[in-house]
């Protein structure tokens, strides 16, 4: 399989340049689902690039859903790309992926918005925020995999993102939690499972109008929570 190669440039990191020229070629048709691409050797001498930054292009690729690598085939173009995958709005972060900090702390002031947008939403409906919620408590335990465990905190943070009813703030929301999600660590200690039932509790006491909103607090309250978050 060929496909179109520009040149390297100088202004991103060797590895997301890697990663938009096989966006582009996806999205020009010149790749295609289940497509077989070049190996990590016939990259490196295409590209003229040291095997890391192939490396990372490929790691990177694979967490979204591009690419599937087929042990003793090769790497593959996905039969069934993701949603997320060609996301424009996935690429630029990725492009900014040494900026996962401030990705976190954008976050942090993105919740609070949406928790003030159901709070003050007259036809607010936060039922489906309760149910997940009461299935998170039975379902998470230490016996589930830290992958596993960022899977179900993650299904509340998309019903409160769904219980806005807005669409710009629901897809904004589910492309930061599809790029913070392979940087979840903090389910490495199974002690957090707590501390993360008691924050999604939290949020529905706002929610249910049960504790005064503010934003201040919410966001120290946030960062605390989040200090763990990526390593």
């Amino acid at each position: 399989m060929t496909f179109s190669i520009d040149k390297i440039s100088l202004n991103r990191t060797i590895s997301s340049e890697i990663v938009l020229i096989i966006k582009d070629n996806l999205l020009s048709g010149e790749l295609k689902p289940g497509d077989k691409l070049p190996t990590e050797k016939e990259l490196m001498e295409k590209l003229g690039v040291s095997r890391t930054p192939v490396r990372e292009a490929i790691k990177i690729l694979e967490a979204i859903g591009v690419i599937q690598i087929k042990r003793g085939e090769g790497m593959f173009i996905t039969n069934n790309p993701s949603h997320f995958s060609l996301n424009p709005l996935i690429f630029s972060l990725i492009m900014h992926s040494n900026s996962m900090e401030q990705l976190i702390e954008f976050r942090q002031h993105f919740e609070v918005l949406l928790i003030n947008m159901i709070i003050t939403d007259g036809n607010k409906d936060i039922s489906k925020i309760e149910e997940v919620y009461q299935s998170q408590k039975e379902r998470m335990n230490s016996s589930l995999s830290p992958e596993e465990l960022a899977e179900i905190d993650l299904e509340f943070h998309h019903a409160v993102l769904e219980a806005t009813n807005n669409p710009f703030v629901i897809e904004i929301g589910k492309t930061i939690y599809e790029i913070i999600k392979p940087n979840m660590i903090h389910f490495k200690h199974t002690s957090n499972i707590k501390r993360t039932l008691q924050t999604h509790n939290f949020y529905l006491e706002l929610l249910r109008g049960n504790t005064d909103f503010n934003s201040s607090t919410l966001v120290q309250q946030m960062i605390k929570n989040n200090e763990e978050m990526v390593e």
